[in-house]
């Protein structure tokens, strides 16, 4: 018996699988590094801005997102949160899951909203990159938030919006809370 033919047709759509794009959107349009300032919303303009930082990666066949963010209070302390989340694709179109533990086999899964952790999903929609995340507090109440980063002049400018929902002690919506910022970016 010849094994050549049916070696050659596994070969082949071996090679046509491997070679077929993701279902997930094309990400590379927000590569780089962006750097600006964002305000909260709906507050005195006399507040002063947050410094903002983003930069986004190619991750095997996703990405990761960085970003800090630096408060300035009144008396001039500087304070400094800092988080970098790794994106995969996922079978749904423009969709991404995020690795942000890494399990006994070295994979990458989501955290657990029930054990207090954020669960996070990111999705691409045009010039749109958003990350969503759910968080649930001890208290069983919920927290969503969202960080919508729009490429807008060529991809030479993000617009970031930050928006959060938590639901508050009697299950009704409670505090909102937005950032809104533009962003450049920077030499990579």
């Amino acid at each position: 018996m010849n094994t050549r033919p049916v070696t050659t047709v596994l070969f082949a759509v071996m090679l046509l699988a491997v070679s077929l794009p993701v279902k997930s959107a094309e990400f590379s349009p927000f590569l780089g590094s962006f750097a600006g300032q964002a305000r909260v919303v709906g507050v005195d303009q006399s507040t002063a801005p947050r410094d903002v930082e983003v930069e986004i990666e190619k991750h095997k066949k996703g990405f990761t997102v960085s970003w800090v963010t630096i408060k300035t209070s009144a008396s001039g302390k500087k304070k400094k949160k800092e988080y970098s989340i790794d994106f995969v694709p996922t079978d749904r179109e423009g969709i991404y899951a995020a690795g942000q533990k890494v399990n006994v086999f070295g994979g990458r899964k989501p955290l657990d909203p029930l054990k207090g952790d954020p669960y996070l999903w990111a999705r691409i929609r045009d010039n749109e990159l958003t990350i969503f995340g759910l968080l649930i507090p001890d208290t069983g109440d919920f927290e969503l938030f969202s960080y919508h980063r729009t490429l807008l002049d060529q991809g030479n400018t993000m617009n970031l919006h930050y928006h959060r929902i938590r639901e508050d002690s009697e299950g009704r919506p409670g505090e909102v809370f937005e950032v809104k910022g533009k962003l450049t970016r920077t030499a990579d």
